[in-house]
Formats: C-alpha cells, sequence, structure tokens
C-alpha cells in the first residue's frame, strides 16, 4: 500500500487482500439508502466514536500529538487522551475514539431513543469529521487520517478474517448490533437506514465502493451493476439469480 494514500498502510494492505477475495452480496446494495444531511442528522453516527485497530490507535493519537493545536483551531475541545479503552454488549472491546457529551434527544431529528447522548471528540459544531477537514486542508485525500469503519459506514465485511468475506450491508432484519434494549446501529443511522424512494446503496455509496474497489484492483460498482457479465469463483454474488 503506498504510504501516500493513508496514514494506515498496513490496515489498508490488509483490507485490500480481503477486497480481492471478498464476495458480493448484490442483494443487499439495492437496498434503497439517500445520503445523510449532516445539518439534519447531526453526525448520528458518529455518536460513540469508533473502534480501531492497532496501528489506526497508534496513528490517531500521534496525529493528535503533532497537530492538536490545528484541531482545537477547527473549535474542538479535545480530551488529553482521544483513544480510550471501550467495551461494548460483551460484542466488541478495544480502543477506540473517546466521546462528549452532547444533547441529541429532541435536538436531532429523529435521534434514535437507545443511542446516547455522545458524540465523538473529533466531531465538528457542523457535524463534519475534524480527522477529515483536516486532511482536505493539507491537501490530501479525505479519508487519508479517517479510520476505515467511518468511511466504509454504512458498509461491513462478513468473515474479514477467513478466507472468503462478503462486502454487505445490513438492514433492520439482519443488524448484527441488536440487543435487547438496543434496537440496532447501521439500520437506525439515516445514511444506513432503508429510504423508500431512494436510490440503490450501491449508487448511493459510489464513492466508498470505488476506493474500497481500488484497494483491491477491483470495480465493485461495476460488479455489483452487471453480475451477469461476471465469472471465477472469487467474484460468485449474493443475490444472484439462477439460470
Amino acid at each position: 500500500m503506498d504510504r501516500a494514500i493513508t496514514a494506515f498502510p498496513e490496515t489498508l494492505a490488509w483490507l485490500g487482500e480481503a477486497v480481492s477475495a471478498l464476495e458480493i452480496d448484490v442483494a443487499a446494495l439495492q437496498r434503497p439508502l439517500r445520503r445523510c444531511d449532516l445539518a439534519v442528522c447531526a453526525g448520528t453516527c458518529c455518536h460513540d466514536g469508533v473502534y480501531l485497530g492497532p496501528e489506526e490507535a497508534g496513528a490517531v493519537r500521534r496525529i493528535v500529538e503533532e497537530s492538536r493545536v490545528e484541531l482545537e483551531g477547527m473549535g474542538l475541545g479535545l480530551p488529553e487522551q482521544v483513544v480510550v479503552y471501550g467495551s461494548w454488549q460483551d460484542a466488541v472491546s478495544g480502543p477506540k475514539t473517546a466521546v462528549r457529551h452532547q444533547p441529541k434527544h429532541g435536538v436531532v431529528e429523529d435521534y434514535p431513543a437507545h443511542f446516547p447522548e455522545t458524540a465523538c471528540v473529533f466531531l465538528l459544531a457542523d457535524a463534519r469529521c475534524a480527522l477529515q477537514a483536516l486532511a482536505t486542508r493539507r491537501g490530501l485525500p479525505p479519508w487519508y487520517y479517517k479510520p476505515v469503519t467511518c468511511w466504509m459506514h454504512p458498509l461491513s465485511i462478513e468473515g474479514i478474517d477467513e478466507d472468503r468475506p462478503v462486502l454487505t450491508l445490513h438492514d433492520e432484519e439482519n443488524d448484527p448490533q441488536r440487543f435487547p434494549g438496543y434496537d440496532g446501529f447501521v439500520c437506525r443511522t439515516p445514511c444506513g437506514a432503508t429510504c423508500a424512494g431512494g436510490e440503490p446503496a450501491w449508487k448511493v455509496l459510489a464513492q466508498e465502493l470505488e476506493y474500497l474497489g481500488s484497494l483491491g484492483g477491483r470495480n465493485l460498482a461495476e460488479e455489483i451493476a452487471a453480475p451477469q457479465f461476471l465469472s471465477g469463483p472469487r467474484q460468485e454474488l449474493r443475490g444472484k439469480e439462477s439460470d
């Protein structure tokens, strides 16, 4: 992975290997979505920060150490520790970005009742990501400093550590983050919720798919749009009709 395009070269190299071998859940990526409006959603998907891989955690700490003044000049009040240890629902634990209290219920339109009133410490007042804003200010690709889970949202790769990972988009029925008292995450964010009258997810998420595909030498949107022209074991697509 070319270090010029990311602050997380090892992470993206690993992700690229998964992308080169993944199957595509075409049916899931036909689900209608809409692009969220930050002025309306106020960064709902950023409410609990993001869990980080080891390389990402170290890089985010270094970015803040080197650029704290510039980041705080954007209006952030950063804590001393921007990466903390987290644990959630006995499903995930490890380093994650810290959060701050931020009123949401009754303030943010349709804010899910089960989401807490918190926000990632890198969320700017206008709901943009400060790490993304920092990259663009420096003339770097927008996701240069942005953790993978953040820029991929609401896309997911299941079985990423297995031989046949699957690119998918969880919905209201199969969101893996549904627990008693917690009615899902991806499917409850404005950019991940099914939108009647919206466009197919693969079109709405074209930018994310283009970048993700580039990591593994694939044109994912083209594969999703025209699966009938594909061949080879790597490109077995879920949701394809049988002949």
